[in-house]
């Protein structure tokens, strides 16, 4: 179940408030983790942002070209945003605190997207 795989990656990172997978076509988050108490309005504004960073279809806000990541950081959070390769318009938003362990997240959250796209 996507949720399950949602939870199991979320329950992996400390200080990791929320993993969603979503439509960057359509700018919607389609399922989020169950603890998630986000609005929807909220989940979808999220979805719409990894479309502006990541582009959507051969829409590119930034870059010449499409990205497969893209992570955005302040100084209290942290937005990690991945696009499948089998699936460009699937998406894993993340929500962090910004002492995430980056490199092994994308790792984790990557294999996480790829089970759920292609599953």
């Amino acid at each position: 179940m996507v949720v399950e795989e949602l939870d199991q990656l979320r329950d992996a990172y400390e200080g990791c408030q929320l993993i969603a997978f979503g439509d960057l076509s359509t700018q919607m988050i389609l399922i989020t983790d169950s603890q998630s108490n986000l609005t929807r309005e909220a989940l979808d504004q999220l979805c719409a942002q990894a479309s502006l960073v990541l582009g959507s279809g051969k829409k590119v806000a930034l870059g010449t070209q499409p990205s497969q990541k893209a992570l955005l950081s302040d100084a209290t959070s942290l937005r990690v945003f991945l696009r499948a390769s089998a699936e460009p318009h699937d998406v894993l938003c993340c929500l962090s605190t910004p002492d995430l362990d980056v490199e092994r997240f994308v790792a984790d959250a990557d294999a996480c997207l790829r089970r759920i796209s292609e599953g």
